[in-house]
């Protein structure tokens, strides 16, 4: 995506908070001081028992698929992502009337050898990528929380709506008149200000990962009244060089870089409500 801004020399016409997060991740140990925020797991590699190994070996070798899927049924997961895989282990009887999903399933793990089936069965799971509540766990430990009513009738300090989400969605459109399907990731008032925010964990540039920042602007371009919407972002769109020097111009990256709202890193969140005091 074409740069209207030159990143390496007009850096002083980007927005405030963009550039304090864009140096944020230039300058300090930024994605280790992110685990505060998104405490990402460690993979561990599953180990079978011996004796669970050789039996899995066997029924592979022997083409007994309705062993080799019995033993899918249990503690073990599924070698490859397969659709059915819930229901398989969830639902009685799934497969019994079923022989079409059965030789396709067989066709699968045969394609395998059976050393390469275990390699599969014990690698790492998949890390938790459910980003958000992690943003939520982290901004109720960190800041203080009041509910609806102490939350409207303050007026000097920091503070976060503590509610649920219809809750939190009532307040928003009923008492601030924002006319949004939920309720967003931050409701903070400082002093007499009100500041709302959508925050999103971006791991790389396109897809989905585009969706998403499109949808933060989206948010924040709605400026409704005295209410300040902000974007609270994370991840690759701060990221300003490749690995071969040259500038990243991913989509993902242009837009928040160039952005005229105020997107700001979580781990400046605290700086950002702070200058409203």
């Amino acid at each position: 995506m074409d740069r209207v801004i030159d990143i390496e020399n007009e850096r002083h016409e980007l927005n405030e908070w963009v550039l304090k997060s864009i140096e944020l991740f230039e300058n300090t140990p930024y994605l280790d001081n992110l685990l505060e925020v998104y405490p990402l797991e460690s993979a561990i590699p599953v180990h079978l028992e011996p004796r669970l190994k050789r039996r899995i070996i066997s029924a592979h070798q022997g083409r007994r698929t309705t062993e080799l899927i019995e033993i899918l049924q249990g503690e073990v997961k599924f070698p490859y992502d397969e659709p059915l895989a819930f229901m398989i282990k969830q639902v009685l009887y799934c497969l019994e009337k079923n022989p079409k999903q059965i030789q396709r399933i067989a066709n699968t793990l045969y394609a395998m050898e059976a050393e390469e089936l275990i390699i599969h069965l014990e690698s790492a799971p998949k890390l938790n990528t459910q980003m958000g509540p992690m943003f939520t766990t982290w901004l109720r430990k960190n800041f203080n929380l009041l509910n609806s009513k102490d939350f409207e009738e303050s007026s000097a300090g920091i503070f976060i709506l503590s509610s649920s989400e219809t809750e939190g969605k009532d307040f928003v459109n009923n008492k601030l008149s924002q006319n949004l399907r939920k309720r967003p990731d931050l409701v903070a008032k400082v002093n007499n200000t009100y500041i709302i925010g959508e925050a999103k964990w971006i791991g790389r540039s396109g897809g989905n990962q585009n969706h998403q920042v499109r949808d933060v602007l989206d948010f924040c371009k709605e400026q409704r009244g005295a209410v300040i919407r902000i974007g609270i972002i994370d991840g690759f769109p701060w990221a300003i060089r490749k690995l071969n020097n040259s500038i990243i111009n991913d989509k993902a990256n242009v837009l928040v870089q160039e952005s005229p709202y105020d997107i700001v890193s979580s781990l400046l969140l605290n700086d950002y409500l702070k200058s409203f005091l």
